[in-house]
Order: structure tokens, then sequence, then C-alpha cells
């Protein structure tokens, strides 16, 4: 039997995310930049002077950036390939938690529009089922009080027309079987991340760490730990103080990681 054949995505449109949004929040962000083509959102914003609180979407990127310089594969295939420039007072003292809160909010955002099951990988992978279905790459901007949040999300990627990526992946449209209105999901975004962003400077570890378990897709299982020096094998174990991912190794000792390729594995 044929599958039905999805409606075309409306474009995106900065009018219809404002809308979604409260006039508080409308009063935060001081420009949406939308754009048919750009290499990566986050390079545009980082390049640009006076962006604060500013955010860029592109319908495609022709060099879409994951985590350790890997390609994030982003066909014009109706998306979503968010940017937003965040601009602190002063450096937060738990920058380094940052990832992981945005990661929570992405989470948050995608059960207001009507997702159940979505899990969080740390440190900043968005999971379904086992399968990848977002990312978040943060880059420090000049000075160094801003960063500029990039969030990929696949809500309309097309399989036929994806031969290299390397994981197992999932899209939105295909979960909920749906076409995905893109704006209205862009605007759950802002509405959760905003709010944590704005409370970041005042980030308290121990409540964070129980926001987490919820969303927790490694909590308890066997996984393999790649640092680019070693490679370990033990069960994942949450987070520690500093929101590095604890794992529990076979020899009986404990050890936590800030920065890490990290994959379940099956036990034999």
């Amino acid at each position: 039997m044929l599958k039905p054949v999805m409606p075309a995505v409306p474009p995106l449109n900065q009018a219809q995310i404002l809308t979604e949004l409260t006039p508080e929040l409308q009063a935060v962000l001081q420009q949406i930049y939308i754009f048919p083509s750009l290499d990566s959102t986050n390079t545009w914003l980082l390049e640009q002077p006076n962006t604060c609180f500013s955010v860029c979407l592109a319908e495609e990127q022709t060099a879409g950036r994951g985590r350790r310089g890997r390609t994030w594969q982003s066909p014009n295939s109706g998306n979503i390939y968010f940017s937003l420039r965040w601009c602190f007072q002063a450096v937060p003292a738990n920058y380094g938690c940052l990832g992981l809160v945005v990661g929570v909010a992405v989470a948050e955002a995608l059960a207001a529009y009507g997702l159940q099951g979505q899990m969080l990988k740390w440190p900043n992978d968005i999971y379904y089922q086992g399968q990848k279905l977002g990312g978040i790459l943060l880059q420090t901007a000049q000075p160094l009080q801003q960063v500029v949040i990039g969030i990929g999300l696949n809500t309309g990627m097309q399989r036929a027309s994806i031969t290299s990526i390397d994981q197992a992946w999932c899209d939105l449209s295909e979960i909920l079987q749906e076409s995905i209105d893109r704006n209205r999901l862009i605007a759950a975004i802002l509405k959760a991340l905003i709010p944590a962003l704005q409370a970041f400077p005042h980030f308290n570890m121990f409540e964070f760490q129980q926001q987490w378990q919820r969303w927790d897709w490694l909590a308890d299982q066997a996984v393999r730990i790649d640092t680019g020096k070693e490679v370990l094998q033990g069960r994942a174990c949450g987070l520690d103080e500093q929101g590095q991912l604890q794992v529990a190794l076979a020899d009986g000792s404990r050890r936590a990681f800030s920065s890490a390729d990290v994959s379940v594995r099956q036990l034999s």
C-alpha cells in the first residue's frame, strides 16, 4: 500500500512565529532572519555584528555543522535549521551546563507540540526510540558572554535523498504522521528556550539534575565511551555536579566525562 503523500511544507514565516509568542517574549527578540539558503545559521549569526537576541533560520544549509566538526545534513526538505544569539551580562558560572539546559528546553518544546517519548542523549542530541531526531551545537561568540545556540531538527527529511548519514535517524513528520507546522514548533522552542536562558545565571545544579533524569536516554544503559584517546565501557549513571556524564566502569570505579562520543552497546 502506498503511503499518503504529505502536503507541501509551508515556508518559514516571521509573522506566524511571532503570533505564537507572548508580547513579553516578542519584546526580547531583536530580529528573526529567514534565508532560503545559508552555509550555516550559526556561522551567519557569529559573523554579523549587533545580532544579540536575534534568531536566524534557513530552509537549507550548505555547510551545516555538528559536534566535533562533523557535517550536519541540511537539505531543503522542510527541516528546522535554527540559531539564536544570546548575550549574557557576564560569562555564566555554569557555562558548561548550558547545552544540557538547551536540550531540556527543546525536549519540552516537542512535548508542547504533541510529541511523546523523546529523550536526550548526553550531551546534546535529541532521540526518539533510539534514533536521532535532532542535535544542538553551541558556539561562543565575541565577547565571551555571548553564545550562538544552533538547533537542528528533522521535521521533513526525505529518506530517499539521504544516503550519507552514518547513524540511525528519524523524522518528526514520520513519527506524527503529519506535515509539521515549523513556525508553530519554532515558536514552541522559543517559548521554552528564552525563559531557560533568562534563568540560567541563577542555575541550580541539584534542581537541574532532577529535570535531566526525566529525559535521560543513557540512564543505566551499557555504554561505550570514546574520548579520542581511549575507549572504555561501562554503565551510564547520570550527571555529576558539573554536568559531566558519570559512568560506572567494569572494574568498579566511576569516572566522569566532560566530552566524549558515547554509544549504547548491547549486553553480551
